[in-house]
């Protein structure tokens, strides 16, 4: 198997790994509140369209690069107003691991959305 493949195959499995860990800790936060759905359905949403990037070659690497851009921008729209409770308040639970959590989270979509477009590059040079 070319090197490319190999690293095709890690950020497809990257991204099979951060989906169970998205439903996961959805599950875990909202499992018996009434309101699980709506205020897990974006995270739900993301989390399927990684799965489905991960496990689709028809596209090529494309679904990937989409799912991980995704991800990045969901994660960003959720770390500047926890941002904003850590500087400026009002104070909020747990917003100092609230904030490492999504700091993390991004860091890991932007290093991944960057490895998934150099794959697609790769792929469209050959």
């Amino acid at each position: 198997m070319p090197v490319s493949g190999r690293s095709e195959k890690r950020l497809r499995f990257l991204a099979v790994a951060i989906a169970a860990l998205i439903l996961s800790g959805e599950v875990a936060r909202w499992w018996g509140n009434p309101r699980f759905i709506p205020l897990a359905f974006e995270e739900i949403l993301i989390a399927a369209a990684l799965i489905w990037a991960a496990l689709t070659r028809r596209f090529g690497t494309l679904p990937l690069v989409a799912a991980w851009a995704l991800l990045a921008g969901h994660m960003l729209s959720l770390l500047v107003p926890t941002l904003d409770h850590l500087l400026f308040g009002p104070p909020k639970a747990k917003v100092g691991f609230y904030t490492a959590a999504l700091s993390i989270m991004l860091a890991i979509a932007l290093f991944a959305l960057g490895w998934a477009m150099k794959l697609t590059r790769n792929r469209s040079a050959q």
